[in-house]
């Protein structure tokens, strides 16, 4: 494989000059068409005119990956971390999205403009990740919008970060549609590789109603990859095992879904839409979670002894996350502006859960399944008008979670809660827009929250555009955080965790402004941040230990640039830099046992990201690009330990210190045999970089005991090679 994949990289690199005497501008002036977005204000407009940091990502770029997840799409994006912070997440060896050093819990995902985000933790013990792959095929998607930067006055919690909104293709007015098939190929033989089938069809069922759907179906083989303290015999003796997404399991997934619009009326256009996906993972070896017992025992459960049959923990030999997802939505034109309402039942769960022994429960539930379901109904209303000057957005809506956890003893958690908002976009000159909105929110569990925005555009003359605002955001907790008792277990069953119904909203308050110089055939933009957190939910000590709290504050600032240029007619270059830094300024009265003290980084995001690609456009058909992705060192927290050692294993902190930094490289080329068929080839991590590098440490609370823990924040795949065949017709 290694031969394959080092002559594969020289075929990519002689293939162009091959075909240069056939050479084009197939791409030439793309930069000045305008970008039309629709995240930052609701409705279309030019991305220049957006009163937002945004970035959109379209079919072209997409057509050159290797999409698995969302994550995977927007990978690149200047102020987007998509690594795992460190071995503890990342379980399903999938990835989550990180905005301006925040974790993913505080980055809205919008599906056409509808939130996908869950309230309540379905997926408990750092599952979360697999939420990244609870999306359309790529095949499906017209383009993602990327939005840097809070926007909880037009979408309410969660949207503290940032926002990535996935708009998908409409049915046109003929029938068309696209199949891909793709694969990636390991050097390594530790490592699973991966195969996946997609497509996607559309069109109309008569004048007034038109059909489109899609499917995707992928699998990724397990790793076996060697790490220290990991016992390969884990299923015959229960020793500990759990390598998290260190070491990624065999992972079946399948995704489908259908859309109906039927224009009822000319400029009324009501749609329906069904979505679902099933993912299921092999923990055969315990390697997500230790196992509840052996194969075939039965009896009452035995908690502290690893050599027992009956040693029950929580997780069963196959995991799974599935997702469902029905939306009823109307548009109409009307001679006041554009009404837009939706309905969503939205209903995931986990499977292959149990209750560990232990838990506090009736002894007899112990062992038995774990019921993990979350229901959630949405509704959404927003109307757009145009008056003179002013383009008006008043909305509101309604959102009912209720989440159903085995730990609740038969009950469920459940907190309504409903908003409205208003935004004016303000016309003052034709070169200069201010944008103002309040957004109010209230809950079953704590009172109104106002969340204010006011933003400004500015267009001088020619190139330029100047942009700059102020806002604040807010983060809801989970509905089972709002209730009392016991909500879950950590370090592998055996820490009880506490809800706290007095818990409040988590705020920020937030200012950026940007620059960009756009005069054609070259552009650049270089926007500076601050983002001040406040009510932040920590898990206390001490005293209160395992109970959720609003005790952090923190700060968070950086600077982002991005640039791209046509170097001449078939060159092209992309780049981007974002420095993040970021600052715990309040935490626990016990920081000895504390991810972070007053002073440290928030999370584990590296300070300094970089990326660039560099397209060659050798012919009508060919296009070879280069990628190229650095990473400087991130903060390694106070208390990590490998995932496998458990909470007690710390150390590593003091004796390794900081995460390594890196940087990796991509080669690939696209060749179109014709406008409809297209292959694509790309080597992944060009030199081969290792990220398996586990190095020995005292245990901080018994130095006797020698310890390993890898100096990188997580095992990357080494070098791959990845094809894909597509087809559009």
């Amino acid at each position: 494989m290694k031969r394959l994949l080092l002559s594969s990289a020289a075929a990519i690199l002689a293939a162009a000059p091959a075909f240069a005497n056939a050479a084009a501008d197939a791409d030439a002036g793309q930069q000045n068409v305008d970008v039309i977005v629709v995240t930052a204000a609701g409705y279309t407009q030019r991305i220049e005119q957006a009163p937002a940091s945004m970035t959109v990502i379209g079919r072209e770029a997409m057509e050159r990956r290797n999409i698995l997840s969302l994550v995977d799409i927007v990978t690149g994006v200047e102020g987007v971390n998509a690594r795992p912070f460190d071995a503890r997440s990342g379980k399903t060896g999938n990835q989550a999205i990180s905005l301006r050093g925040l974790p993913s819990d505080y980055t809205l995902v919008l599906l056409d403009g509808v939130r996908q985000n869950v309230m309540g933790t379905v997926a408990p013990n750092a599952f979360n990740d697999a939420a990244s792959v609870f999306f359309p095929p790529a095949a499906a998607i017209e383009r993602v919008e990327v939005i840097r930067g809070p926007m909880s006055t037009l979408y309410g919690s969660d949207a503290i970060g940032g926002v990535v909104n996935v708009i998908t293709r409409q049915p046109g007015e003929t029938w068309g549609g696209s199949v891909q098939v793709s694969g990636t190929f390991q050097e390594d033989s530790r490592f699973g590789s991966t195969a996946l089938a997609e497509g996607y069809l559309a069109g109309p069922l008569g004048e007034r109603l038109g059909f489109s759907g899609y499917a995707r179906v992928s699998r990724r083989g397990d790793s076996n990859i060697e790490i220290p303290g990991v016992d390969p015999f884990a299923p015959e003796r229960l020793v500990e095992s759990a390598t998290m997404g260190q070491n990624p399991v065999q992972a079946d997934i399948v995704t489908m879904g259908a859309r109906l619009d039927f224009d009822a009326a000319p400029g009324q256009r009501f749609s329906f839409r069904w979505d679902r996906t099933e993912q299921t993972y092999n923990n055969d070896r315990g390697q997500m979670g230790g196992l509840h017992r052996l194969q075939g025992t039965s009896g009452p459960c035995s908690h502290g002894d690893f050599t027992d049959p009956n040693f029950c923990r929580g997780y069963q030999r196959e995991l799974g996350f599935n997702r469902q997802q029905f939306r009823l939505s109307h548009e109409g034109e009307f001679s006041f502006g554009t009404w837009l309402t939706s309905l969503t039942h939205d209903f995931v769960e986990t499977l292959g859960r149990t209750i560990n022994a232990g838990s506090g429960l009736d002894p007899a539930v112990e062992g038995g399944p774990r019921v993990l379901e979350m229901e959630t109904w949405v509704f959404d209303t927003r109307l757009v008008s145009e008056l003179g000057a002013h383009t008006l957005t008043v909305g509101g809506q309604y959102l009912d979670p209720e989440l159903t956890d085995g730990l609740f003893g038969g009950g469920s958690a459940a907190v309504s809660q409903y908003s409205v908002f208003i935004e004016d976009s303000w016309a003052l000159s034709p070169s200069l827009t201010l944008t103002g909105g309040l957004r109010y929110d209230d809950s079953e569990a704590f009172s109104g929250e106002f969340t204010p925005r006011l933003y400004l555009v500015w267009a001088p003359a020619g190139a330029w555009t100047l942009k700059g605002g102020a806002g604040r955001g807010y983060r809801t907790p989970p509905v089972e955080q709002l209730s009392s008792g016991i909500i879950g277990f950590g370090n592998q069953g055996t820490t009880p965790i506490f809800g706290n119904p007095d818990l409040k909203p988590e705020t920020s308050t937030n200012y950026e402004v940007s620059a960009l110089y756009n005069p054609g055939p070259w552009s650049v933009q270089a926007t500076v941040f601050r983002n001040e957190l406040t009510n932040l939910v920590e898990r206390g000590t001490g005293a209160n230990a395992g109970v959720s709290l609003n005790i952090g504050e923190a700060v968070i600032q950086g600077l982002e640039l991005a640039a791209t240029a046509q170097l001449a007619t078939d060159w092209r270059v992309q780049a981007n830099y974002t420095y993040t830094d970021s600052e715990v300024t309040r935490s626990q009265l016990n920081p000895d046992s504390a991810a972070s003290r007053v002073g440290d980084p928030l999370v584990s995001v590296p300070d300094h990201m970089a990326n660039a690609t560099l397209l060659w456009d050798a012919t009508s058909r060919l296009t070879g690009f280069l990628t190229a992705e650095y990473r400087s060192s991130a903060w390694r927290p106070r208390n990590y330990h490998e995932p496998q050692d458990g909470g007690s294993a710390q150390g590593a902190f003091e004796a390794l210190g900081a995460f390594r930094g890196f940087t990796q490289f991509d080669l690939g080329a696209t060749w179109r045999f014709s406008d409809q068929v297209r292959l694509t080839a790309v080597v992944q991590n060009l030199t081969d970089k290792d990220f398996i590098d586990y190095r020995e440490y005292p245990r901080r609370n018994n130095p006797a005991q020698i310890l390993t823990s890898n100096v990188y924040s997580t095992i990357l795949e080494p070098r791959r090679l990845y094809v894909s065949l597509g087809v559009d017709f």
